[in-house]
């Protein structure tokens, strides 16, 4: 497999400070030991309502935790609007928590990280979140306050989904006046411990156990054509790109095939390892956007984004396009780089095609009046504006937006 010519590298990599990833059948009998390791006696578990009222799953959480669960906190939301990081604020500090479990997908993932920012910052209205948040103006004036992490409680993550979030030290809290998702980023918001329990995801809704497959596919894609690419990330976005691939098809053919769904846990934690280190694109920073305006979920907007960005930012990044259709195995030797480029978007396409899910902005409940509003705040998304092409003003989003409805 040929690889991109090399650019010219000099600086620093940060590794974030994660202790330990269980994996396995059962590897959720392990939760005991690690809360004890922490002197963990009170903690919070924060998930869904589905994942409570629903199934069993929560029930199975906390015996493994040996009655070191205090509380358990059900009414996380989707794109984690700041009333109810708020709520959880109270249920915590009333119970007087001593570490933080996250189970489920990314919403009580990020309230959960969200939790953890606001006990170490007595937050204590949605107001407060303001002087946290992560302040950009285009095109590179970032202002990312500190965080006190002499405070942070443990924060350990049991994922249900394929998004990855428990892996990264950053968050997306949505303010529902501004209807805009704010960035929240600093080390002590990474998770002590993850536990990849393949049954513990058995319940998980095919659509989203394959759409927050397809986030991860966008980490890998966004990834390898960054900016500021590495060889440490270009080589776990490969490998995790290709059994993505694989497993998230074998996963649609066989739901209850839980070596496949390990493998693809397996991928989402490669597809993000490093990332703290590489400027990523406009998939995810239309998807923020598209999340917190239309309520389209984050994996959903990769599957209707990645592929029409990967078109976008075809003579930005040709050589990158190029090798993504080497690793998906799309390339012929009769291919130029142009017609590989082409290859690699139309198979993530087929991807997404083939798992049953949409692909296209008007199938997701987005309108050509959402358009200019979603443009407007795409660009105060620090990511925005390190796309390949370069984003320079709403027109260009709105480029984007009318090519992948």
């Amino acid at each position: 497999m040929n690889i991109p010519e090399a650019k010219s590298l000099g600086g620093v990599f940060t590794l974030l400070p994660m202790d330990d990833v269980f994996y396995g059948e059962n590897c959720i009998a392990q939760l005991e030991e690690v809360l004890g390791r922490m002197d963990a006696e009170k903690a919070l578990l924060i998930t869904g309502n589905t994942l409570r009222n629903k199934t069993d799953l929560v029930e199975r959480v906390m015996s493994a935790s040996g009655g070191r669960i205090a509380e358990v906190f059900f009414e996380t939301q989707q794109h984690v609007p700041r009333s109810s990081v708020v709520k959880c604020l109270e249920i915590a500090r009333a119970t007087g928590v001593d570490a933080i479990i996250s189970f489920g997908g990314g919403s009580p993932n990020d309230t959960a990280k969200a939790v953890v920012m606001g006990l170490a910052e007595n937050v204590e209205s949605e107001t407060d979140f303001d002087h946290l948040k992560i302040k950009f103006e285009y095109p590179d004036k970032v202002e990312v306050p500190s965080l006190d992490g002499s405070k942070a409680l443990p924060l350990i993550a049991i994922p249900t989904t394929l998004s990855a979030g428990e892996y990264t030290h950053f968050i997306g809290v949505t303010d529902e006046a501004r209807k805009v998702k704010d960035l929240y980023i600093d080390k002590c918001l990474t998770a002590t411990a993850v536990f990849l329990d393949p049954n513990l995801t058995l319940e998980t809704p095919e659509w989203l156990w394959l759409s927050s497959g397809m986030r991860s596919v966008d980490h890998c894609v966004e990834a390898i054509c960054s900016t500021t690419a590495h060889p440490y990330t270009d080589a776990l976005a490969c490998h995790a790109l290709q059994m993505l691939n694989r497993y998230l098809r074998e996963c649609k053919t066989d739901p209850s095939n839980t070596r496949a769904r390990l493998q693809c846990q397996l991928a989402s934690w490669l597809s993000v390892n490093g990332l703290a280190n590489v400027t990523l694109g406009l998939s995810h920073g239309t998807g923020h956007q598209l999340g917190a305006r239309c309520n389209v979920p984050h994996g959903i907007t990769s599957c209707v984004m990645m592929h029409n960005t990967m078109r976008f930012n075809k003579n930005f990044a040709l050589d990158r396009l190029a090798w993504i259709a080497q690793i998906l195995e799309v390339k012929n030797s009769r291919m130029s780089d142009n017609q590989a480029a082409d290859a690699a978007a139309d198979a993530v396409q087929r991807l997404t095609e083939d798992l049953g899910l949409p692909y296209r902005l008007r199938d997701v409940g987005v309108e050509k009046s959402d358009f200019r509003a979603l443009a407007e705040d795409a660009l105060q998304d620090l990511i925005v504006a390190t796309n390949p092409r370069p984003v320079t003003s709403p027109e260009v989003v709105i480029e984007l937006f009318e090519q992948a409805y």
